[in-house]
């Protein structure tokens, strides 16, 4: 799907016949000091430090604004800085299960932390998309002789 906004994907959702858990992986995004960039080799200065702080999912229905997810997420955390959006659905229309929605999640999680975000949303704070361009990045440590 392609929306514009959250409320467009959940209209787009709702209009779509099929029942779908919404999955939401949050992370904070802190910026590389200069000191780690050059003991990583690493040369671009606009690099960044991705953490997963925690995940959720729920049911799309109708009246879900990211306003009750901002609310609900910061109950739990207040320190992250975007939300990492996926879908789940099953080929049968069903509403898939907690455990098919923990697999995605887990599934999701690998994909944030190698830098393969092509496929989710990702909203910030204020409920606004963002735009990145992520790669994984080598954190072996150096040794200098």
């Amino acid at each position: 799907m392609n929306a514009v906004s959250f409320d467009d994907l959940v209209t787009q959702i709702l209009l779509s016949g099929f029942k779908h858990r919404m999955l939401y992986v949050f992370v904070r995004v802190s910026a590389m000091g200069d000191e780690t960039r050059r003991e990583m080799s690493v040369e671009d200065a606009d690099v960044s430090f991705v953490q997963i702080l925690f995940d959720a999912h729920q049911a799309v229905e109708p009246g879900l604004k990211f306003d009750q997810v901002r609310e609900t997420a910061d109950a739990h955390e207040t320190d992250w800085t975007l939300c990492v959006v996926g879908l789940a659905k099953n080929s049968n229309a069903t509403l898939p299960s907690e455990e098919q929605a923990q697999a995605f999640l887990t599934d999701m999680r690998e994909k944030i932390l190698a830098g393969d975000v092509e496929q989710y949303a990702i909203i910030d704070r204020d409920g606004k998309s963002v735009s990145v361009v992520a790669e994984e990045v080598d954190d072996t440590p150096r040794c200098l002789n």
